[in-house]
Parts: C-alpha cells; sequence; structure tokens
C-alpha cells in the first residue's frame, strides 16, 4: 500500500501538480518569454508568484528555449548574487550535456564546479575565474554571459530573477541599478523581474529617476477567484482520496481571503488531520488553529523586526482596516498617538509589504494569517471568527 501524500503542499508548486487558475497570465508570459520582451511580476508575499515563474520556465523548457530562474532574496552584496546568478545559469544548462559543453564556456567570469553526491547524482555551483576583479565587475559579466548564451541559442533564454528589488537595497545599489540595466537593454533575452515588496519594485521600474525606468512591462498577479479556489481544493481533497464538502472548501477560502499561502496552509492542516474522513465545521475551526500555531515563529520574527511606533499600526490596522489612517476617530479608537508618526509607520510597512491599499484606498494587511495571528495573540477573544457556512 502506497503512502498517504498530503496534496496541499506548502512550498513552491511542483513541477507534476496543477496550478489553479493563472492561465491566462501564464499565456502572456510565455508570449513575451518568446518575443525576448521583460516583465515585472509583483505579487504580495506568499500569493504564488514563484510558483507561477517557475512553472513559466518549466513550460519553457518544455517547448525546447533554455531558462534560468535565479533567487536574489537577502543578496547580501553583488559579489554574492554575480555567484548566485552564475549558480542558476549552470545548473539550468547542466540537463542537457551538449548544451552545457556549448554554452557554459561563455560565462567568462565564472566557472562550473561538479560535485558527485551520496547518491550519485551531480551537483552544480560556480567558482569565480579571476578574469573579473570587483563583486560588480563580476555581476556585469555574468549579466553579459547571459545575453551570449540567448544569441546562441534557437529562441531567447528567459532569465528569472525573484526578489530583484533586494539588490537595489544594498548599500551600492543605485550603481548596481545602473550598471545592470546598462548591460540589459539591448539584450535579446526575455527577464522577468518577480518580487513581493511591490512598492520597491515597481519604483525601480516606474520612477524616472531610476535606471530601469520603463525597462519592462509590470503586471500584477491576480488573486485567484473564491469559486474556482475551493472547487480546486475539493478536487484535490478527492484525487487524494478525501470527500471535501463544497460549503466546507468554501468557507476555508473565505477564512483564507483567496491568499494563496494562507488558504493551502489551513487546507494543508485540514487534510492531515481529517483525510480520508469528511471535515466539519469544527475541524475547520482546528485546521485553522494547527495553521496560525505553525506560522507562531514566523510571525513572531516579523513582528520583532518593526519599529514599537509599526507594531501598533499593524495591530491596529489587523483589528480594523480603514482608508483615513491618520482621521482623528481612527487614531482614538485605536489609541494612535500622531498623524506624523502613523505617516512614517505606513511607509515602512508598505514597504515591507505587510499592508496595502485597495482600489477603494482601503489599507488592509496583506496576510490573513498574520491578521489573524496579531488579532489573537494579547487577547482572550476566540482566535477563529468562521464566516458563516451557507
Amino acid at each position: 500500500m502506497s503512502a498517504i501524500r498530503n496534496p496541499f503542499s506548502k512550498t513552491v508548486v511542483g513541477d507534476d501538480e496543477p496550478l489553479c487558475n493563472q492561465k491566462s497570465l501564464l499565456a502572456a508570459l510565455m508570449l513575451e518569454a518568446r518575443s525576448g520582451n521583460n516583465n515585472v511580476l509583483l505579487a504580495p508575499r506568499r500569493c504564488g508568484k514563484t510558483s507561477l515563474a517557475m512553472r513559466l520556465a518549466r513550460d519553457y523548457r518544455a517547448e525546447g528555449g533554455l531558462a534560468t530562474y535565479c533567487d536574489l532574496s537577502s543578496v547580501p552584496s553583488a559579489d554574492a548574487a554575480a555567484d548566485r546568478i552564475a549558480t542558476a545559469l549552470f545548473a539550468s544548462l547542466s540537463v542537457n550535456d551538449k548544451v552545457f559543453t556549448r554554452l557554459s564556456r561563455l560565462v567568462t567570469a565564472f566557472v562550473p564546479v561538479m560535485t558527485m553526491n551520496p547518491d550519485g547524482s551531480f551537483s552544480v555551483s560556480a567558482a569565480a575565474s579571476g578574469l573579473a576583479k570587483s563583486g560588480l565587475d563580476r555581476l556585469v559579466s555574468v549579466v553579459s554571459s547571459l545575453d551570449n548564451i540567448s544569441s546562441n541559442s534557437k529562441t531567447p533564454l528567459l532569465v528569472i530573477f525573484d526578489e530583484f528589488q533586494d539588490l537595489a537595497m544594498l548599500k551600492d545599489g543605485s550603481h548596481i541599478e545602473a550598471a545592470l540595466r546598462s548591460t540589459i537593454q539591448h539584450h535579446k533575452a526575455s527577464y522577468l523581474f518577480v518580487g513581493s515588496r511591490r512598492k520597491l519594485l515597481r519604483d525601480m521600474f516606474e520612477s524616472p529617476k531610476r535606471a530601469f525606468y520603463r525597462g519592462a512591462t509590470t503586471r500584477e498577479l491576480p488573486l485567484i477567484e473564491p469559486d474556482e479556489f475551493s472547487h480546486h481544493l475539493v478536487a484535490r481533497a478527492g484525487k487524494s482520496g478525501a470527500l471535501w464538502p463544497q460549503d466546507i472548501a468554501d468557507t476555508l477560502v473565505a477564512i483564507g481571503e483567496c491568499h494563496t499561502y494562507s488558504v493551502t496552509a489551513i487546507a494543508h492542516a485540514l487534510y492531515e488531520s481529517t483525510a480520508p474522513q469528511v471535515p466539519n465545521e469544527d475541524d475547520l475551526a482546528q485546521a485553522v488553529h494547527t495553521a496560525l500555531a505553525r506560522e507562531t515563529s514566523l510571525f513572531t520574527s516579523v513582528y520583532a523586526s518593526l519599529t514599537p511606533q509599526s507594531r501598533t499600526l499593524i495591530e491596529a490596522l489587523a483589528k480594523e482596516s480603514t482608508r483615513q489612517p491618520m482621521s482623528g476617530e481612527y487614531m482614538s479608537r485605536q489609541r494612535l498617538s500622531n498623524a506624523a508618526t502613523i505617516k512614517k509607520s505606513l511607509t515602512a510597512l508598505i514597504n515591507g509589504d505587510h499592508i496595502a491599499k485597495d482600489e477603494s484606498g482601503r489599507i488592509y494587511l496583506t496576510d490573513p494569517l498574520l491578521k489573524r495571528w496579531l488579532n489573537s495573540r494579547w487577547s482572550s477573544q476566540q482566535m477563529i471568527s468562521m464566516p458563516p457556512i451557507r
């Protein structure tokens, strides 16, 4: 008897797992990649942007193209960024021996290092060749090699830089931006710049004062429609041997507010505790408790990283979203100190992508689980406020 596998993965969706929706966006990005165009993909934290980007890379390779994915999150220096890009590039080329032999030599600032793993497989990394001396020189050189590889390919090389805005946050970020823009702007390769700090990434490509101004088309990753999301949950559970009532799935999606990770984390906990039995409302309530408990370490770290003023404001917004956080009525009701402090905290929370504004101007927390955690953290009220099941 084969082991039961939880169908709700809280990490990046695997190549063999179905994505829920996003078909039109995926098709649009595929067309852009084939055409050698550059795009920016914006999404709140943990909303599925990395899964979408990696699925794009998979599909592009399936059509015969070359694609490389590089995670630049929290990169400490230009030198480290160059190393990550070179390693990602060598790894993507190594899937085909002939391609690797022909194209890896075009990466002049680095040489590939092959390592045999205990299971007999090989992994690839990069080592500086010594031809480029400084970190910025190595970064520019390895990015230049992306165009050389693209020029030697039948279709444009697809390059995906995840959390690209973190490069701009380095001490020499403005120099890095300028150097990369002058290197990339005439490339035949297609670039997809992905980021969850949307304000920072948007500024990089939409501010006239920034080097990448108008360097790519900006796209937003939309939330999945509630009905489609809940039907996806029912189908996924069913394929793994569990019968989920549609109303339970509908309520789960409502609790998670269509936020990809929040919904998936609750679904994971619910399947884990009930499969193959049919879950009920009490099971769902317990699953939300479990999902929140598992996020406590992360949320404690996030909360601790904020200033005292930002903590006060984010707690207020978790209790009550608003269009006017600096109105006297809201400040009095939420015991906020003064407008100047609120304005400064708003900027910090928006830059960190902890909060955002909807189309009506309402300010809300981008992570529904974080909102529930804050509302339950220092109160005796019930952790879960369940929408009614219809």
